[in-house]
């Protein structure tokens, strides 16, 4: 079953900051606004797909190129948190075994 999209709703932190590792733009926007504007519902890759179409290199399509656009948080916000110490132990054991 695919994964349910991570909504505005979702997002924790006041401000979602997005940059482009290609080209180095960058913007702020305030999460409450853009709830106010798109609704909580609105999926946070919609969000961020829709400032790319602004990218001048998704706009020149004779040189289309990837942009880099993303949310540096978001790694972190939705990732899972294994860094228990019963999990810490457990990844040393294997990476001793795995070395010899």
């Amino acid at each position: 079953m695919p994964e349910k999209l991570k909504t505005l709703a979702e997002f924790k932190l006041p401000h979602m900051i997005l940059n482009c590792a290609q080209c180095g733009r960058k913007g702020r926007y305030n999460v409450a606004r853009l709830i106010e504007r798109h609704g909580p519902d609105m999926p946070i890759c919609n969000f961020i797909a829709m400032i790319g179409r602004t990218c001048p290199r998704w706009v020149n399509q004779t040189e289309r190129q990837a942009c880099g656009l993303g949310c540096d948080a978001l790694v972190y916000m939705f990732m899972t948190a294994p860094a228990t110490d019963a999990y810490a132990m457990k990844q040393n054991e294997e990476f001793d075994r795995a070395k010899g």
